[in-house]
This record gives C-alpha cells, structure tokens and sequence, in this order.
C-alpha cells in the first residue's frame, strides 16, 4: 500500500469525516451516518505460524483487511460500513468488494454457529445442520469504494459488467447482479454536500492538474485558512506539495492546533517563479548551442572541432544533425 492510500485511510479513521463521506457520497449530504454512533471495527489480517513459514522471514506478517470500517450502532441496531480508497482503476474492483463483504459474513456465521453449539440453542434438524436458529440474522454490510485517482474510471461499475454473456443469452435474466458503491471523485460536480474538512480535501483534490486553479482556490477560499494537520498532511501528500507543509503557518483558537496555508502558497508560488526561470535560462542557453552547432555543421567543420567549440557531445551533435 502507497503513501496516498495510507494518507487517506488515516484521514477517514476520523469518525467525523468517515460520516461526512458516506453522507455526501451516498445521500447527497443528508445527515443518515452520525459520527456519535460509529465504533471502530477495522482489522488486520495476521499470517498463521504455518503460513509464516511457507512465506519465509521476508514475508507479509499482516495486512489490511479493509482500508477503513466502522460498526455504526443505532440503539439496538447494527450496520458495518466500510470504505475502500482507490488511487487506481481496478478491473476487479466490484468482485473485490463482494469478497470483503462475504468475509463478513462469513465471519459473522461462524460467530453464530459457535454461540449457538456453545449454549445448546439449537432445536430441530434444520437447525442442528446449519448451526443457525430460523431467527437469527446478519449484521448488513455496506462497502463505498472511492476513487480518487486522476484518470477516468474505465473499470466495471457493477458485477455485471465484468460478465461474458452471449448474444442471445436468456439466463442472463436469472443473473445476480451485486451492489457496487463508486464515488468518483474527478466525476462529483457538487462537493457542498460534504460539511466537514472532507469537502476542504476534495476541493483541492479537484486541481492537481491545474497549478494556477490550485493556487487561486487556496488563496481565496477561508476555509484554507484553518485546517487541521490531518487535512494539511494529507493535502500535502495527495497534491505532492511538501511546500505546503514545510511553511504552513501555525495558529492556535480555542486551544485547537490550525494552519494557515497563505504563506505556504506565496512560498510556493516564489519556488515556482525560482524555477521557471531557471529553466527559462537553460532552455535559452541550449537554444542558442544548437543553433551554433547548426550552423559549424552547415559549414563542413569536424565534428571534434565542433564538440570542442560548442561544449558539447556527440549525441547532440547527432540531434542537430537530424533535425537538419
């Protein structure tokens, strides 16, 4: 797992935020996932002694189950929502949910199967061979992939579209579809509907391609004015701006730690300017080499009389000779 993908699973492991996404994302912004009402549920994978030693010293000791999941408990009622954050378009990705879902689940059966023995509730031949009672039930699972990558999203939208089915193909009918939840990020026209520094991120998420867009909205924009360090950071990470972070201004209101980015993005548009002409220079200096070596070339001059001349190797030499 990359940087981002780490940066933006610890950004929504904030309840407030992992809310706020579900909401803006599936809802439209209506308030049906409450931060009060989520408990934390992620887990990792831990490698058997057996397994350890069939992968060897080097090997994976654990992993990830889920990028991030919460058992949102409303009373007596129970939900699982998990998040899968997507930096790349993967082909396999609504098969990839449906197998993280039926983990849960299963895991959930065997849960019940083992109380059920455990405590003798069991009545009935039915029940005794599927080790559930006629009235128990699952805990729903909800799985939101979101994809924030930069390019379209040209994968499957739905278990279906991965299928092969024929030309006339009746049984199509019979087939199964499964949920696939895809929140599109380069997709979203209105990010109003996110309430909490989420919107912030995403905003700015908007412009990674757009340098002149990205500077203008950090610099007219309040909310950029104060941001927590979680937001920066994974700002930071997400744009590749390290220059936000090395000259972020540090305030504090009402005993909370925030950070200004005005400075920042003056301090980055300065290195920016740095470097423009920087390279203005170099390309100039090259310009004017070429044309140079052109002309020496036009001339009949030996070609160790023009590296000398010039400062220059063979290769370019060779370069100018071609586009003569």
């Amino acid at each position: 797992m990359g940087e981002i993908s780490n940066t933006m699973n610890h950004f929504f492991e904030d309840d407030r935020r992992f809310a706020d996404l579900f909401n803006g994302a599936c809802f439209q912004g209506k308030k049906v996932v409450s931060a009060g009402e989520l408990l934390e549920a992620s887990e990792v994978y831990r490698q058997s002694e057996a397994e350890k030693l069939k992968t060897g010293a080097r090997g994976k000791r654990s992993e990830r189950i889920r990028d991030v999941c919460k058992v949102l408990k409303t009373g007596e009622m129970l939900r699982i929502l998990a998040l899968e954050n997507q930096e790349h378009v993967d082909y396999a990705m609504p098969l990839r949910c449906m197998q993280y879902d039926t983990m849960e689940y299963r895991k959930q059966l065997e849960k019940l199967r083992k109380q059920n023995r455990q405590e003798k509730r069991l009545q009935g031949v039915a029940e005794r061979l599927c080790g559930m009672k006629k009235t128990d039930r699952l805990v729903p699972v909800y799985t939101l992939c979101l994809y924030h990558g930069m390019e379209k999203w040209d994968g499957p939208r739905s278990l279906r579209d991965m299928m092969q089915f024929g030309e006339n193909d009746d049984l199509q009918e019979l087939f199964g579809d499964y949920p696939f939840r895809l929140y599109c990020l380069n997709e979203a026209e209105n990010l109003d509907v996110f309430k909490t520094e989420v919107g912030s991120l995403f905003r700015a998420l908007k412009y990674r391609e757009d340098r002149d867009g990205l500077r203008k909205l950090l610099q007219g924009n309040k909310e950029y004015r104060k941001l927590d360090a979680d937001t920066l950071e994974t700002m930071t990470v997400v744009l590749k701006l390290p220059e936000l972070w090395e000259n972020r201004v540090l305030y504090m209101e009402d005993g909370k730690e925030e950070y200004n980015l005005c400075k920042a993005v003056k301090e980055w548009s300065a290195e920016e300017r740095r470097i423009g002409r920087k390279e203005g220079r170099r390309e100039g200096k090259e310009e004017t080499r070429f044309a140079v070596v052109k002309n020496m070339l036009c001339r009949g001059m030996a070609e160790a009389d023009i590296m000398a001349i010039a400062e220059c190797n063979r290769e370019f030499i060779a370069k100018v000779m071609k586009e003569i």
